[in-house]
């Protein structure tokens, strides 16, 4: 429950001008194992360079939330440093990212920390935008997989209906993580 204030205060704090929300599920067949995710990232201009950002996820099996900076030197590039709490016994959690764009490419690469040799998280994804309501690209996902990805962008909406068939090499398990990014 503190924690739950915690990011409801932080919410508050932050009052965000930019924010989305992904909401997926990863199922992996071999298991008959469906993960559904909730995710939420916001930031805040801070400066012209410089945005507080928020970012929380949630599941059956883990919880989060991250609270840091990002520093924008160029349109095309942002740094960004994070910190905050997680559901496990470390109770702590330090992330960074490296975000590059430029026309219809970008990149999102994403690392994260807790206390123990096994307490990581990565996530690099690939989008290249075939028009504007489409993107194809690929991802390395930790605890997800390798492989493809697809989009599709509901204009009206401000929502995004994507699909990534992965191979995880680490559990050597196909997986399929079907998702929603929802801006606002």
């Amino acid at each position: 429950m503190k924690k739950l204030i915690f990011f409801i205060v932080l919410l508050a704090i932050t009052s965000t001008t930019f924010a989305q929300m992904n909401v997926f599920a990863r199922y992996t067949p071999e298991a008959s194992d469906v993960l559904p995710t909730i995710n939420y990232f916001g930031k805040k201009k801070i400066s012209e360079k410089v945005n507080l950002t928020v970012f929380a996820l949630a599941n059956k099996g883990f919880a989060e939330i991250l609270v840091g900076v990002t520093y924008s030197p160029k349109k095309w590039i942002s740094i960004g440093v994070s910190t905050g709490i997680e559901s496990s016994d470390a109770g702590y959690r330090f992330g960074s990212s490296l975000w590059l764009g430029k026309d219809k490419n970008s990149l999102l690469v994403v690392a994260e920390k807790g206390k123990g040799q096994e307490n990581y998280f990565y996530r690099a994804t690939y989008k290249h935008q075939l028009t504007d309501k489409f993107h194809i690209g690929a991802t390395a996902w930790r605890f997800h997989g390798i492989g493809p990805l697809a989009g599709y962008k509901i204009e009206e909406l401000d929502v995004t209906l994507w699909i990534a068939p992965l191979y995880d090499a680490e559990f050597e398990v196909p997986r399929l993580v079907l998702g929603t990014t929802i801006k606002f």
